[in-house]
């Protein structure tokens, strides 16, 4: 089940830019950026036992951790090679709907509405295509993210 924008499929010429600057939480997390457009991302992270609560559940901050960098992601997609929007969260809620242990959790968002500092999304995490969390979040842009063109990935705008 998917939440493609305006309920289609991605088609495959969906841009995946493998680079995408250094990013150290990604990285301890493990997560994959695996599509990414205008207003629209999805990520994956294939899980392990680090990722797993005493309960042997995937922990909640985990699945947060992802809906949230989907999110983010989703809002600061860019065109121009070499340049980069950036973002922060202002809030993110989440609701947890079924437990998870093993497989491959994959995130997938949707800008719902943008201003020029702020923009908000809808996203869902999936198991198997079983429904697993939902999340809305609201972000603001960042050292020129509110930019469609972007900004230089080493600019003075940069933090």
């Amino acid at each position: 089940m998917s939440m493609s924008p305006d309920n289609k499929n991605q088609s495959s010429d969906v841009v995946i830019t493998p680079g995408i600057g250094a990013m150290g939480f990604r990285d301890l997390l493990g997560f994959e950026l695996i599509e990414w457009s205008n207003d629209w991302a999805v990520v994956d992270l294939e899980l392990n036992n680090t990722h797993l609560n005493r309960n042997q559940y995937v922990h909640g901050g985990a699945i947060m951790s992802l809906l949230d960098s989907a999110c983010g992601f989703s809002g600061v997609y860019c065109e121009v090679p070499g340049n980069v929007r950036r973002c922060i969260t202002i809030s993110l809620n989440t609701h947890f709907v079924k437990p998870v242990s093993e497989g491959v959790l994959r995130a997938e968002a949707r800008v719902i509405s943008r201003g020029r500092k702020i923009f908000f999304v809808e996203a869902k995490v999936f198991n198997k295509g079983i429904l697993v969390a939902t999340g809305a979040g609201t972000f603001r842009y960042v050292a020129g993210g509110g930019d469609e063109q972007g900004v230089p990935e080493h600019s003075d705008k940069a933090p």
